[in-house]
């Protein structure tokens, strides 16, 4: 039987949309991370809602890659009537276990299909590191201790797991070709757009959104991969390429 937490409904953009939370209570030296998730849900990440509202169409197959709690994969569940096909991918155990709790809670288990796979250009056995071991924190690292903007720190939980390409997810384990491909993984996502080169050119491959924290080049190595798959990056004017900023980049085919 499923643990019992308490069950919050969010309402965002006209879509209810239930969260599973282990307690209410913000008051603890801990951040409570999935209050705040519940609390920010319409207004964190505006453009990937409006990305949904604006790419998603039923019949679509889409990968959620740093899925976390399942926020975006539920709103695009509900939004879209069931009519499309996520793969979420989460690597985080907490993270992982509330993803799973959310979607058998939304009644979403033949529409959302969760695995627990970092994502990288290479498929191998590798250490995962939590930041933070709170559910719903992030800011955790593949590898390495390090997170996004190349800041070393100290986990506080470390585990193993098992990281792929999007290559090989498509191509040596049979998964379907995406439509959409969304990723929010703070710190590797210049080795997950080089694990995709061959991806890149799969015409069934529309549209791409990937969160980017910004310093050094990064921005420059992200679009020069997805270049060599023809996509374009269609929010260029309304993006901030100052060093520190967090933006979300969104390529699509032409």
């Amino acid at each position: 039987m499923m643990k019992k937490g308490i069950t919050k409904q969010c309402t965002v953009r006209g879509v209810d949309i239930l969260l599973d939370v282990d307690s209410e209570d913000e008051s603890g030296d801990v951040r409570n991370y999935e209050m705040w998730r519940v609390g920010h849900y319409a207004d964190k990440e505006p453009d990937t809602l409006d990305w949904i509202d604006t790419y998603f169409e039923p019949g679509d197959t889409v990968f959620d890659i740093g899925a976390n709690i399942g926020q975006y994969s539920l709103y695009a569940a509900n939004k879209l009537h069931r009519e499309i096909s996520i793969l979420a991918f989460e690597p985080e155990a907490l993270n992982f276990a509330k993803l799973n709790r959310n979607i058998v809670l939304n009644g979403l288990v033949d529409v959302i299909l969760a695995y627990p796979i970092a994502i990288s250009n290479r498929t191998a056995v590798d250490s995962f590191y939590s930041k933070t071991f709170a559910v719903g924190a992030s800011l955790h690292a593949l590898g390495r201790e390090i997170t996004q903007g190349e800041v070393p720190f100290e986990p506080q939980n470390r585990q193993g797991t098992v990281s792929s390409s999007l290559d090989d997810l498509t191509t040596t384990f049979g998964l379907p070709i995406p439509n959409h491909i969304k990723v929010d993984v703070d710190g590797v996502e210049d080795l997950i757009v080089d694990g995709a080169a061959g991806l890149f050119h799969q015409e069934e491959l529309r549209t791409f959104l990937i969160e980017v924290y910004m310093h050094g080049d990064i921005a420059q190595r992200v679009r020069a991969g997805f270049a060599t798959g023809g996509f374009l990056l269609s929010n260029e004017a309304e993006t901030d390429f100052t060093p520190g900023v967090v933006q979300n980049l969104i390529f699509t085919r032409p």
